[in-house]
């Protein structure tokens, strides 16, 4: 995988929409059968992508409640548990403090100006923002408003956290976080095997579940152009031995795919 730069989404966004052609009918059953959160719907997209890749005949038959695996899949006669599960650096915690704090801002902007929408796309300075909780909602009113005067062509002077923001036309309200500097560092082969092994301590509490399985596997996902996010290094041999029967390295962005066992 080359290095991913602003100037190469688009391109691989239009390479995404041609590569999946017909991955509605994989993850359509689940998401018809359960009402899942967002956050559950990226997993189910995430864990169709992978079957996508590596054998469309697969299906994902469930997605079970603890101490069951993430998701039930079907391969030919064998029923698989499958763990599904993202790498993060270390930094990870402010990144999401950051993302919670733009989603507060999204729900305020819907409720103060529930007949406008917008997508708007926000770059902060040195990509960081620190804040207490009890701030919170004030400085997410804060980026509701900016937001709103500046889709209404107002002249306004930005906070001295924000470094820009982009807004285009869209049929929903949409409040992202932009990183400048959004790559994130290359995954060694020793982080690999240190997030392997804390999986590796649930295959015990899999086999209490009711659910009998004849084969575990586990699948982490990494790149998602973030900079907490690691990136595949083609120069690093991740392949190793593990308690999963097997293990697949994927990198969510790029769809770039890897069995390391």
């Amino acid at each position: 995988m080359g290095i991913i730069t602003k100037e190469n989404v688009k391109k691989l966004v239009l390479e995404f929409k041609e590569k999946y052609n017909g991955l509605d009918k994989i993850i359509n059953p689940i998401i018809e059968k359960y009402n899942l959160p967002q956050k559950e719907l990226i997993e189910v997209c995430q864990v169709g992508k992978y079957v996508h890749l590596i054998n469309e005949q697969i299906q994902i038959i469930d997605k079970p409640k603890p101490p069951a695996p993430d998701f039930i899949l079907k391969d030919g006669t064998n029923i698989v548990g499958l763990e599904h599960t993202r790498i993060f650096t270390e930094n990870v915690k402010a990144y999401q403090s950051i993302v919670s704090l733009f989603n507060y801002a999204e729900k305020i902007f819907r409720e103060k100006f529930p007949s406008e929408f917008a997508l708007a796309n926000i770059n902060l300075k040195n990509d960081k923002l620190e804040y207490k909780q009890k701030e919170k909602k004030l400085l997410a009113t804060q980026i509701a408003d900016l937001v709103y005067n500046v889709k209404m062509g107002e002249i306004v002077n930005f906070p001295e956290y924000i470094d820009d923001i982009r807004i285009s036309k869209h049929s929903q309200v949409s409040i992202n976080y932009l990183e400048n500097n959004f790559q994130g560092p290359y995954l060694t082969k020793e982080n690999l095997i240190k997030e392997i092994k804390k999986k590796e301590k649930k295959i015990e509490l899999y086999k209490s579940s009711e659910i009998v399985m004849s084969e575990y596997w586990l699948i982490l996902l990494i790149g998602s152009l973030s900079s907490v996010s690691y990136q595949l290094d083609e120069n690093v041999d991740y392949r190793t031995n593990s308690l999963f029967d097997r293990v697949y390295l994927m990198s969510d962005f790029s769809a770039e795919i890897i069995r390391v066992k």
